[in-house]
């Protein structure tokens, strides 16, 4: 084997790591840790980018925290099996709902974390009603679903630990309010 082929074999492996080390295996999407390196590289770059700015929020980004209402019980009646179908399912409908240059991630359990890009607080609201209303309106095989949101906009020099404890906090709003709802 030459060294141009070792090291094409060598990338390869690496692409394959990279992929174990920063995807969720069930969803194929972003885990927490690839989410959080991504969305930290996205907000230096807002960071950066707003240096000038006097207001104290980020322009165009927003960050929707949402879990899935009820997930245990669709677990507890339907099985395991049928709860990672559903993961799956709800998977894909956010990366066909959302634009490419969003960042999507599965936090844990049957939360998923969404940052968007260049998108106005006006747009951001309408995309995740957007979501809210595919999800109640989507059949999961035999499972109906429905969804929390907390939605919010980053503030200056904000971490993205404050981030997620801040729409955290409003999607737990949102499932005492009667889930199924946005709260921002």
């Amino acid at each position: 084997m030459t060294s141009q082929e070792q090291i094409a074999l060598l990338k390869k492996k690496i692409a394959k790591l990279e992929k174990l080390v920063y995807l969720d295996s069930l969803t194929n999407l972003y885990n927490r840790r690839g989410f959080t390196q991504l969305a930290n590289n996205y907000l230096k770059t807002a960071f950066r980018v707003s240096r000038g700015r006097r207001k104290n929020e980020l322009a165009n980004l927003a960050l929707i925290f949402l879990d899935l209402d009820n997930f245990k019980k669709i677990n507890d009646k339907y099985g395991h099996q049928t709860g990672d179908q559903v993961l799956k399912a709800v998977a894909n409908l956010l990366k066909q709902s959302l634009r490419t240059t969003d960042l999507i991630g599965r936090w844990g359990g049957e939360e998923f974390v969404i940052l968007l890009t260049n998108v106005s607080q006006e747009d951001a609201l309408k995309v995740a009603r957007k979501l809210q209303t595919k999800l109640a309106q989507s059949s999961f095989g035999s499972v109906k679903l429905t969804a929390s949101f907390g939605l919010i906009f980053p503030k200056k020099f904000e971490s993205l630990e404050s981030l997620i404890n801040r729409a955290d906090k409003l999607m737990y709003q949102a499932k005492k309010s009667g889930k199924n709802q946005i709260k921002y």
